[in-house]
C-alpha cells in the first residue's frame, strides 16, 4: 500500500508541472515576420556607427 501511495503522489506532483492552457500562436508568429529595412522612399537606411570599444589593455 505504501508503494501505491508513493507512486500516486509522484504522479500527482508530476502532473502539476504541465499546463493545460493553450498558448497563443500569434505571439510566436510575430517573431518570424519579415521586417522592412528600407525607408518610405525605398532607399536603404544606414545603420548607426557602433560605439568605440574601450581600450582595456595596459
Amino acid at each position: 500500500m505504501k508503494k501505491v501511495f508513493i507512486a500516486l503522489t509522484a504522479l500527482v506532483l508530476n502532473m502539476s508541472m504541465f499546463s493545460c492552457s493553450v498558448d497563443s500562436v500569434d505571439a510566436n508568429d510575430a517573431l518570424y515576420e519579415t521586417q522592412a529595412t528600407e525607408g518610405d522612399d525605398g532607399e536603404d537606411i544606414p545603420l548607426p556607427e557602433p560605439p568605440p570599444i574601450p581600450n582595456t589593455v595596459n
